[in-house]
């Protein structure tokens, strides 16, 4: 945990002694461990929180992460489905007329 071995828990435990003394050691550390315990419950309500604000976005990303991966899994599969509803689409587009072609010609090139 931070790099911090026994040799230097050592040292820093002998200069709060030297720092406080003695006498007040055991009303340091109970403030100490009980600043500690405040802080981390604040940070769990924190994560709480934020958790919480955070879970509605979970399941459409999901879904969406799904949805993207069995497309990539499977991309000659989508490219089918789309080609047969390409027709489809076009007729919606023109107003159903089938013969009907991107330049409004019935097929023929302009002139």
């Amino acid at each position: 945990m931070f790099g911090i071995g026994f040799p230097e828990l050592l040292v820093i435990a002998i200069l709060i002694i030297l720092v406080v003394g003695p006498e007040q050691l055991p009303q340091v550390m109970r403030k100490s461990v009980s600043f500690i315990k405040e802080a981390k419950r604040h940070f769990s309500e924190i994560q709480t929180a934020v958790n919480d604000q955070l879970e509605p976005m979970k399941k459409p990303l999901s879904t969406f992460e799904s949805t993207i991966q069995q497309e990539l899994q499977h991309p000659d599969q989508k490219m089918a489905e789309d080609r047969q509803q390409l027709p489809t689409d076009l007729q919606v587009e023109t107003g159903g007329s089938s013969s009907a072609s991107p330049h409004g010609n019935s097929g023929r090139m302009p002139s």
